[in-house]
Parts: C-alpha cells; sequence; structure tokens
C-alpha cells in the first residue's frame, strides 16, 4: 500500500491493519499486525507550488517485497499513492455523507460501514478500471482486455454484475456453543426429571 508523506500515517496504518487474536481469555484481544503487510510511502517536496523533488521510503517490508507484488498484481513499475486517491475520490463520489462540506451525514456508524462495504465490493469486483486493461490477446475482435482490480489480482476471471455480487453468501464460521458458566441446570444434571417422568 502506498501512501503521501503525511507523518501521522507511520504509526496510523501500524494500529488500524492489527487482528485480534483470541485465546479464550477475558479482556481485550492482543492485537497482531497482519501477516505480510507491505507499505511505502511517497514523499513530495514542493518549491514555489511545484513538485521538485519524489522520495520513495519503504515504511514496512523490503524494496524488493513491494516491487514483487507490483509486477504480480500488474498495478505499476514503482510506488505511487494514485491508487489510494483514486479510490478516496471513489467514496466520496459514492458515498454523500464522505463528500467535503456536503450537508448530508452518516447517522450511524453501521449505515456508514455498509455503504463503504458495498462501495469497496463493487469498486473491486463490479467496475471495470481503464489502467487495469491488458492488450486482447492477437486474433482477438477487441483491442483492449479490461479488467476489475479482483481480476488483476487473481481472485476471479470475470467482471461480477450487481446481483451476483448482492447475491453472493459468505458462509459463516462453524458454530462453537458458548461455555456456560455458574452451576449446571437440573435439567442437565436429571433429564429424567426434565421428561417428567
Amino acid at each position: 500500500m502506498g501512501v503521501d508523506g503525511l507523518a501521522s500515517y507511520v504509526t496510523a496504518f501500524l494500529h488500524v491493519f492489527r487482528d485480534p487474536v483470541r485465546t479464550g481469555h477475558h479482556g481485550r484481544p492482543r492485537l497482531v499486525l497482519e501477516e505480510g503487510l507491505l507499505r511505502g510511502q511517497v514523499v513530495k517536496r514542493d518549491v514555489k507550488r511545484r513538485v521538485a523533488s519524489v522520495e520513495h521510503r519503504v515504511v514496512r517490508g523490503t524494496e524488493a517485497a513491494i516491487a514483487g507484488v507490483l509486477a504480480a498484481t500488474h498495478s505499476g513499475s514503482g510506488m505511487n499513492t494514485s491508487d489510494i486517491e483514486r479510490l478516496n475520490a471513489t467514496f466520496r463520489a459514492s458515498l454523500a455523507p464522505l463528500v467535503r462540506r456536503g450537508r448530508a451525514i452518516a447517522h450511524t456508524e453501521a449505515a456508514l460501514t455498509a455503504g463503504m462495504w458495498l462501495v469497496g465490493c463493487t469498486y473491486n469486483c463490479c467496475w471495470l478500471h481503464e489502467s487495469l486493461r491488458q492488450r486482447a490477446p492477437v486474433g482477438a475482435p477487441w483491442k483492449w482486455q479490461e479488467r476489475t482490480p479482483a481480476m488483476a489480482a487473481g481472485l476471479t476471471p470475470h467482471r461480477w454484475t450487481m446481483l451476483e455480487l448482492l447475491r453472493y453468501q459468505v458462509s459463516l464460521p462453524p458454530w462453537v456453543a458458548p461455555k456456560r458458566r455458574g452451576r449446571p441446570s437440573k435439567r442437565v444434571l436429571q433429564p429424567a426429571l426434565a421428561l417428567g417422568t
């Protein structure tokens, strides 16, 4: 992931991209950084309102690992912030509560989260991106093969329709019975009494 040179991004991303490790003990679970998280920073220096220099920093991971991911996903040849800025602009254009100086507000966090998930999924699975297109195979009746980000990442072989996205069912994790506390009920201790015999 590439971000711009804002200093707070260095610590903010380390707090956001963490997963809880559940051990079954009481209290807040320990948070661990996601496996394989790579992050680069693009710092632009301006002189008289013009970009004078651009510095690429590796904040997490190695330069070779970041180059490998960029090559595998066909996302460009170097670190840049255009992808995340494009995504931010897409969210602002698609969700009214995110518009700058707008009058619409999200009344609940759940509504905003649901809208973000919907826009994010359609952005990745349903919308074609001109920057991700590839030359069509020789002999094809079209010049370019359009792709979605999910197609470019190898997650799906085709562009999803909105109906297909909304009907997709995410399988639930296996149900685990909650651990009971306190004294067991009489029904558990004496099943014959529960049946009325």
